[in-house]
């Protein structure tokens, strides 16, 4: 069977889109549930450059005058200041020539994220001097501490991401002691830099961090996920060769602590859904009526989604006769069969079949009979086998070379369907079929600018139930998603 036709661009896209963007690791207490966790990402350069255009690797600043004194520990002096260079015009002078520079170099930004709280940091040193060059009075202090932005991001129950991000600087020293000596008299005061640091260094990381957050709340993640989630309020049909119908029912979401990475910061959101692939008719719809409250919550790094996959025998028997009837299948040189009018049933777990078939040996004799067979599937749900060693069946014909084939071969036929038919060991089918779905999800881009990057670790069939109306298989398949917001 060829996965390019039952997988579909559009089924994978239904399938891997809507449960990871709904959040995604899936185990489940009875098989049907799938906890759906996904990491919303943005790249840290984003952050980086909007920090990097208000807030240059070196910082400079310089000015003259008295007004950089006491840094409120001694308003008194200032006060006499202001009164003496009022009444004495040498004074004025004196305090005009007072001179101030500093000059601070940053290093790249770093991150660290705790809870809902995420930090941007950058390490600041450098030098301030400042000097009264008429009286020859000066001093110079080493400047080391950090800056940087703080934000805190949360989703609200009406799924909206919201940001609040405030700016914020350490400087190790912000007053500088200066002794002067004015008329004889050495009076101690104060240099507070710390004005002049908050304008140059704290005023643009406040515009940058009103970017950041804008920057955050333009992702509409409810409308995101409501644009999938509103094709899946009817079931939808994503194969319709097969007649294979999805339903996606999502019961509860949850968003959890802030992640970074080398190159990546984010949030994990997650979903308890529902999920199920049926063939045949069309389910009934699940009359869906608004996407789940998004609460604070666990939510883990992986996804592992349930899905079972159901057929009523009547559906089964529509799509196998649909897809087979007619097809000639060679089975060994020269010797070739054709089937139809295939039916399946089942009572008590145990599976019947019977099927019409002509054979054609070597392109002259056309002998055909009618097939009845049994088997008792017996699965293993811990290797992920399948095996039917109670298999028989009965030949009904009229062709006298039939009859004595399988009056002499019918145990090695028995044994030959057993070994390679019922005696399945999925493992490298269902790496075939993962490697295909790894193509399919690989990249898938949900909207400019955001891409849904899954990796699949894991597929195979953990379950298989056979019932008197139905037949279902219940697959498994886990790995990582991360929803990706570019420039």
């Amino acid at each position: 069977m060829k996965y390019n036709k039952i997988f579909t661009n559009k089924y994978c896209l239904s399938l891997f889109a809507l449960p990871f963007i709904l959040g995604t690791y899936a185990y489940s207490e009875d098989n049907s549930t799938s906890k759906v966790d996904v990491d919303i990402m943005m790249k840290k350069s984003i952050v980086e450059n909007i920090i990097n255009n208000q807030l240059p690797y070196t910082i400079e600043d310089s000015g003259s005058g008295n007004q950089i004194f006491n840094g409120g520990k001694n308003n008194l002096l200032g006060f006499g200041l202001d009164i003496l260079g009022s009444v004495d015009k040498k004074f004025s002078q004196f305090s005009e020539s007072f001179v101030w520079a500093y000059k601070i170099n940053r290093s790249p930004i770093s991150f660290s994220a705790q809870e809902q709280q995420i930090q941007a940091v950058t390490n600041i040193n450098g030098n301030f001097k400042a000097s009264w060059s008429r009286e020859s009075q000066s001093t110079e202090i080493a400047l080391n501490g950090t800056a940087g932005i703080s934000s805190i991001v949360s989703i609200s129950p009406n799924w909206q991401i919201s940001a609040n991000s405030t700016p914020f600087l350490n400087i190790s020293n912000n007053n500088l002691p200066l002794t002067l000596n004015i008329y004889g008299l050495n009076l101690k005061t104060d240099i507070n830099i710390g004005d002049s640091l908050e304008k140059s260094i704290v005023s643009k990381l406040r515009t940058a961090t009103n970017e950041l957050d804008n920057k955050i709340q333009a992702f509409d993640l409810r409308s995101l996920v409501e644009k999938y989630w509103l094709e899946f309020k009817e079931p939808i049909l994503v194969n319709p060769e097969y007649k294979l119908w999805l339903t996606v029912n999502p019961q509860s979401a949850r968003y959890s602590n802030l992640v970074t990475t080398d190159n990546n910061l984010g949030i994990k959101v997650g979903s308890d859904v529902n999920l199920h692939l049926y063939f045949g008719e069309k389910p009934a719809a699940l009359n869906l009526t608004t996407l789940p409250s998004m609460n604070y919550g666990f939510v883990n790094d992986s996804f592992n989604i349930i899905l079972p996959v159901s057929a009523s025998y009547k559906s089964l028997n529509e799509v196998i006769n649909t897809n087979l009837t007619n097809k000639d299948i060679q089975l060994t040189s020269g010797i070739s069969s054709n089937i139809k009018n295939i039916n399946i049933s089942s009572e008590n777990s145990t599976l019947y079949v019977t099927s019409d078939f002509n054979l054609s040996i070597f392109g002259f004799l056309h002998p055909s009979g009618i097939i009845k067979a049994n088997v008792k599937p017996n699965f293993n749900n811990e290797i992920g086998t399948l095996s039917g060693d109670d298999f028989d069946y009965t030949l009904e014909t009229d062709s006298v070379i039939l009859k004595i084939g399988n009056y002499f071969f019918k145990n090695k036929i028995i044994n030959l369907i057993k070994n390679n038919y019922l005696s399945f060991n999925p493992t490298n089918e269902m790496k075939l079929a993962q490697n295909y779905l790894q193509t399919k999800v690989e990249n898938i881009e949900l909207e400019k600018n955001v891409n849904l990057k899954s990796t699949i670790n894991t597929f195979k069939i953990v379950g298989l139930n056979i019932n008197n109306d139905s037949i279902s298989a219940i697959f498994n398949t886990s790995g990582k998603a991360t929803i990706e917001i570019s420039e």
